[in-house]
């Protein structure tokens, strides 16, 4: 067996994605919360946070970082305080929205609250 024919038997095990398993899968949350690492911002890859809010931690003070992303129908931005470095994953309230996700959720809601 040659080079080449390993190297073609690893790559076929590799198949694309379609975009609607892309836009459909679950986000891994990129923020890692550590009282021993100090803050840092590696977005997209990472961003370091203290576990815990301070009473600086206030939406005057938070900034967004990176871009608005949406997973089915929900849409969400990272956004880090700049004075202390803690970070959360904010979710925007849903909208007028034809996401089955997003109707499923509300119809669920609404069952919960009765």
């Amino acid at each position: 067996m040659g080079e080449d024919d390993q190297l073609r038997r690893i790559g076929s095990n590799i198949r694309k994605q379609s975009t609607d398993t892309k836009v459909n899968r679950p986000t891994r949350n990129i923020i890692r919360y550590s009282t021993k690492e100090s803050p840092k911002n590696e977005y997209p890859k990472r961003i370091v946070s203290p576990p815990n809010p301070s009473n600086c931690c206030g939406e005057e003070n938070r900034v967004m970082v990176g871009k608005i992303q949406e997973v089915d129908g929900f849409k969400f931005c990272y956004k880090i305080c700049q004075v202390c470095g803690h970070a959360v994953k904010f979710f925007f309230p849903a909208v007028e929205s034809t996401s089955g996700a997003v109707k499923e959720y509300r119809q669920w809601k609404r069952y919960m609250v009765q």
